[in-house]
């Protein structure tokens, strides 16, 4: 809930940046933009930071998408703290991506247990931190086409749960606390015509990620990844956009790196992690619409679902919002 609000926010700082930028003379090539943040959720109660955002080019328009930073902290009234910086740089000609963030969070999350039929009267306080660090760094081998490595760490500590319902769970939780650390390799077809606010064009990642010992990780697990999305100018004002999104994850996955279905980005609508498990697969489509230069809305609906395994997906338990 808390991050729905938040990427919402550096979603649109950087749109109105991009759409500045190119009103303005071609020399200039950078646009920050400050934007002080409010929000509150039933787990926060009321929060406050700030949320900065640049925009550039690091080489010409012509052969070169704009690159964006995005620096965010915030505090609440409960004394959590996020702390975040976002990144997606192209470098001249796109010869190289890079693509991640570094982050902390002390934050308080629902649970409501592993599977997708958990009950929603069995919510329960789960509060940790969790200091992440991920890079994805590709190099361009012909155009929109991009190959590379990824690389992962993120640190889990202070969890603190205290189950009035999902009692059984507490042992797992408390075991899975530490470092998960994970190292593979990414394809990307990325042929949008702006990555930060898209009218057409496409986007397909494959990826695998391997989380082991030899690398630093107190858990032994893979991640595999495919995002598939599509984008159809209608007019000048419309836009109609597509995603499949399948994520596989095998191995002593802990409760965190299951795959959690809902949040800003995908079956919006539902709490994210309101369920998780091992697999998900989801489908959304919208609409968008621009009414004036500042102001647009946004129709949408997605379908989708976990499983322990592939072979335990049934159409007829998929959620749909």
């Amino acid at each position: 809930m808390v991050k729905g609000i938040f990427y919402c926010l550096a979603l649109f700082v950087p749109i109105q940046a991009v759409l500045s930028q190119d009103s303005t003379r071609a020399d200039k090539k950078v646009s920050i933009l400050p934007l002080p943040v409010v929000f509150y959720t039933p787990e926060t109660r009321l929060g406050f930071g700030a949320l900065t955002s640049g925009v550039f080019n690091l080489g010409a328009p012509s052969d070169t998408r704009a690159s964006n930073i995005q620096v965010l902290g915030a505090y609440t009234i409960n004394n959590q703290v996020i702390a975040q910086i976002k990144n997606n740089v192209f470098l001249k000609e796109e010869k190289y991506n890079f693509f991640g963030d570094i982050s902390y969070f002390d934050f308080p999350i629902f649970y409501y247990g592993i599977g997708n039929n958990s009950k929603e009267e069995n919510e329960e306080d789960l509060d940790y931190k969790v200091f992440a660090f991920q890079q994805r760094i590709l190099k361009k081998v012909r155009d929109f086409n991009f190959a590379g490595l990824i690389y992962r760490g993120i640190h889990l500590y202070d969890l603190v749960f205290e189950p009035g319902v999902l009692t059984d769970d507490k042992p797992k939780l408390e075991s899975e606390v530490g470092t998960y650390s994970g190292a593979g390799f990414a394809w990307l077809h990325d042929s949008r015509d702006n990555v930060l606010n898209s009218f057409k064009g496409a986007f397909l990642e494959i990826s695998a990620v391997f989380h082991g010992d030899y690398i630093g990780s107190d858990f032994n697990f893979n991640r595999y990844r495919l995002d598939a999305r599509k984008y159809w100018l209608l007019n000048t004002r419309t836009v109609l956009a597509a995603q499949f999104l399948g994520e596989f994850n095998d191995g002593d996955v802990p409760f965190r790196e299951l795959a959690l279905m809902g949040g800003d980005q995908i079956m919006r609508g539902y709490y994210q992690g309101r369920f998780r498990d091992k697999n998900q697969v989801a489908f959304q489509a919208e609409y968008r619409r621009q009414v004036i230069p500042w102001l647009g809305f946004v129709v949408f609906s997605g379908l989708g679902d976990v499983a322990a395994s592939v072979d335990n997906f049934m159409l007829d338990d998929f959620k749909w919002t």
